[in-house]
C-alpha cells in the first residue's frame, strides 16, 4: 500500500538521521583523536555498566574488575557518549528500513537502499565492538572510521531520491565531467582510508614540515611494514607499538601524496563545473572548490599548528563534507535528461 505520510515520514527521519551521523562522525574523531577508543575497555557497557563509573565506590570497583585500564573519566564520557549516539542512529537507521518496507510500492521509496543501510549499520556496531574487543587493531579501526562515511554517504543518497531534490537536466559541459567526478569520488574514498590509516597507526605527528614531510624522508620509505594490514602480533594496538618511525613517517608522508592529488584531480573538476552551461552546476563548482579548500587549509593548519584537536577534528568532517559533495555531484551527473 502506498501512503504519502510514510513517505514524509521517511524523509524527516533520513534528514535527522544526517545530522545524528554528522555528530557521531565528529564525536567519534574526537574519541580517537584524544586517546579515548579504550576509555571504555568492555562493550556495549563501560566498565561493566551502562554509564561510567562517576562516584569514588563505582570507580574502585571499576579499577579493581580491570586493573589494566583504570579509570579516565575523561575519556570514558567522549566513548560512551558516541556510543549512545551511534545507538541513537541505529534506530533511526532502523525506523527508516521499516518505513521504506511498509511503503515500498511508492514509485519513489528506494527500499532496497533502505534495508542495505539497516545491514550496514549492523556491520557498523560489530566494527565498534571489535575497535574495543581488538584493542584498536589499525584495519578495524580504519573499517569503521569507513564505515560511518558510508552511512552518511547512502543516508544522503536516500534523501535525494525521497525528496527528488536534482531533477534530470540537460548541460552538455557537466555531462562531459562524469568521468572525471567518478574519479574525484574514488580518489576523495581513497583519502579518506589513508587518513583512517594514519589515525589508526598514530602516524599525525611524524611529519612536521610541509609539502611532504621532513628532509630526507624520501630515504627513509618503509611501504612493506607500513601498509602490512595482517600478522602483527601486540597485546594492544594502542600509540601504535607495533610500528617503527619510518614505517609511521610512510603512512603520513603517503597521505600527503594523496593530498596533493586530490588536490589536482578535484581542483580540475572545480574548474570545469564553474564553465558549464547551468546554474546547478556552475553552483557546485563552487562548493567543490570551497570544501576542497576549506579541507586542504585544514590540513595547513595541522601541520603549522601541531595537530590541535578541533582542527584535526574538522579536518576530519571536512572529509566527509567533500565526500557528501562528491556523492551528490555524481548522483546529479547520472540523471538522466
Amino acid at each position: 500500500m502506498v501512503n504519502q505520510k510514510l513517505q514524509t515520514i521517511s524523509t524527516y527521519l533520513v534528514g535527522f538521521g544526517i545530522l545524528l551521523a554528522c555528530f557521531v562522525i565528529i564525536l567519534g574523531s574526537y574519541t580517537r583523536l584524544v586517546d579515548a577508543g579504550l576509555g571504555c575497555p568492555d562493550w556495549p557497557g563501560c566498565y561493566g555498566t551502562i554509564l561510567p563509573p562517576t562516584t569514588d565506590t563505582a570507580v574502585a570497583n571499576a579499577n579493581i574488575r580491570f586493573p589494566e585500564r583504570p579509570v579516565v573519566l575523561d575519556k570514558t564520557w567522549p566513548e560512551m557518549i558516541h556510543r549512545y549516539l551511534a545507538t541513537g542512529l541505529g534506530a533511526v537507521i532502523l525506523l527508516v528500513s521499516a518505513c521504506s518496507l511498509l511503503n515500498r510500492r511508492h514509485p519513489a521509496q528506494p527500499a532496497k537502499l533502505a534495508l542495505s543501510l539497516l545491514v550496514l549499520v549492523i556491520l557498523q556496531g560489530m566494527l565498534g565492538m571489535w575497535t574495543v574487543t581488538m584493542k584498536l587493531y589499525p584495519p578495524v579501526v580504519m573499517g569503521h572510521l569507513l564505515g560511518g562515511f558510508t552511512i552518511i554517504s547512502i543516508l544522503s543518497l536516500l534523501f535525494y531520491r525521497l525528496t527528488q531534490i536534482f531533477p534530470p537536466i540537460r548541460d552538455q559541459k557537466a555531462s562531459k565531467l562524469k568521468i572525471l567526478g567518478l574519479i574525484g569520488f574514488i580518489v576523495v574514498v581513497l583519502q579518506i582510508a589513508l587518513g583512517g590509516w594514519t589515525a589508526a597507526n598514530y602516524a599525525a605527528h611524524t611529519c612536521i614540515d610541509l609539502p611532504i614531510c621532513q628532509e630526507g624522508w624520501s630515504n627513509a620509505l618503509e611501504f612493506g611494514e607500513a601498509f602490512q594490514i595482517f600478522d602483527h602480533n601486540a597485546e594492544t594496538f594502542e600509540f601504535a607499538p607495533h610500528l617503527s618511525a619510518n614505517a609511521q613517517m610512510t603512512i603520513h608522508a603517503t597521505h600527503r601524496i594523496g593530498a596533493c592529488i586530490v588536490l589536482a584531480i578535484i581542483g580540475l573538476l572545480g574548474i570545469g563545473l564553474l564553465r558549464c552551461e547551468t546554474k546547478r552546476y556552475r553552483l557546485f563548482g563552487i562548493v567543490v572548490l570551497s570544501a576542497l579548500t576549506l579541507q586542504i587549509a585544514l590540513g595547513i593548519f595541522n601541520v603549522i599548528f601541531h595537530i590541535p584537536v578541533w582542527v584535526a577534528v574538522l579536518h576530519n568532517f571536512g572529509g566527509a563534507l567533500l565526500l557528501l559533495v562528491m556523492v551528490a555531484l555524481n548522483y546529479s551527473l547520472r540523471k538522466k535528461a
